[in-house]
Formats: C-alpha cells, structure tokens, sequence
C-alpha cells in the first residue's frame, strides 16, 4: 500500500513562527536584560533549544524545565544570573506568546486535504507526544492523519529506522511504498532514505543542499497542485 510520511514541526506546524513570536514577546518585555536583535536572539535560543531538547528526548528533564533553563541562559550576563522566578517568567512569556501563534505551513491543509483522499498518512516526529497531539488539533490537521508516531513512544529519535519503520508497519506500507516529507536534512531525509524511502525535502529558509541527488528540493508547501503532484508521484 503506498503510504506519505510527514515530519510535523516546520513541516506541517510553522515552529518557527511560532518560536519568533515568543521570542519577540521575551525581547519586549525584558528589553533591558536581552540584547541584538530578534535574528540574533533567535539564533541564541535555536542552539539552547538543540542543547536541552536532545535532554528532554533523553528523559533526563521536562520540556518546562528544559525551556526555564534556556531562559536562565538568555537572561543572564556575567554581573547578573538569572533568578528561578525571572527564568520561569520569561519561559511562561515565551509560551503564552507562542501557543497564541499557532498555525500551520502555509499550503498544509490543502496538501493534507489531498493526500488524504489518495493514501494513508503517517506523521513521524522528535518530541513528546502530549506537546505533537495539542499542535496537530490546534491546526487541524487531525481529521487527515492516520498515525502518529512520536519518538517518545518509540524510545529512539529520528533519523533511526525504528521510527520509520512503525510508521510503516502501523500504515501498512513498505519503504518502497513510501515517500517521506520534512524539513531536517539529518533527521528527516537522512533517516528515511537510509531506510529505501524516498525523500522531498522541504528548505524553506534557502538552506545550502548537502546532496540534491539524495531528495527532491521544494522550498515551499505551495503552489499545493505541484506538491501534491510531486508527492504522488514520488510514492
């Protein structure tokens, strides 16, 4: 049975909007302890987040624990060491403002709609399950998903082929029945064709391509006839 995979975050869910928006909620109301600009400050805590996401993935700590952390970093200087309570403040600033962000990648929907009409979905995903399942019903995308398969259940993280391959099994597909669509060259295209399946790769940020001959490259979910076309074809 032919089968589409999709990745979630920056794929299906727009995390990086989302994150920009807490981000910029954090620069404004801490101005005075959080300098540079929103770039700037977005690559700070997109290396934070690499750091302590891989912990939290691990089970060594709470995603909430995790993100206080991060903040205790951006907050303090060398003269000035972030508190418990402003650590936490700033995590709770970040997190109202980005769960207010919610939306999906522009194209998504559609793409899903489509898809859906046509085979099975799986989405294959690096996180906790309780923080996929409320960002796949806030954007409704739910209704077009067949599995879920969230690396915390599995006990190993994408790019292993243990979380591909119960995608598969859950669906009812094989490798060569499958096309995998994601945004992380490592986890996302590396993992799957390690596996046989092919692979679109989603750059929406013009990132530099490590091997074209490895994926097919779109930088965006639109126009949505194209993608559909290609995904498709591709399974």
């Amino acid at each position: 049975m032919r089968v589409v995979l999709f990745d979630l975050d920056d794929t299906l869910f727009d995390q990086k909007y989302c994150s920009r928006a807490g981000l910029l909620a954090v620069q404004k109301a801490y101005a005075g302890r959080i300098g540079g600009s929103i770039e700037e400050i977005e690559s700070a805590y997109g290396a934070l987040l690499e750091q302590w996401h891989e912990k939290v993935l691990a089970g060594l700590i709470s995603i909430d624990e995790s993100r206080v952390e991060r903040f205790r970093v951006l907050l303090s200087t060398t003269q000035n060491v972030a508190t418990n309570e402003e650590s936490e403040a700033a995590a709770g600033c970040y997190r109202d403002a980005y769960d207010a962000a919610y939306r999906p990648v522009p194209g998504a929907i559609e793409i899903l709609q489509r898809v859906k009409a046509a085979c099975p979905i799986g989405i294959v995903t690096n996180h906790i399950r309780s923080e996929q399942v409320k960002k796949i019903a806030a954007i409704g995308v739910e209704p077009f998903i067949d599995e879920l398969v969230v690396s915390d259940e599995v006990g190993v993280a994408k790019p292993a082929a243990q979380v591909f391959q119960t995608a598969l099994s859950r669906l009812g597909g094989t490798p060569d029945q499958a096309v995998m669509i994601g945004d992380s060259w490592s986890s996302d295209i590396l993992g799957a064709t390690g596996l046989g399946i092919r692979a679109i790769w989603l750059n929406r940020y013009d990132r530099s391509c490590p091997d074209a001959g490895l994926a097919t490259e779109i930088h965006s979910l639109e126009p949505v006839d194209d993608v559909v076309d290609l995904i498709l074809s591709s399974s």
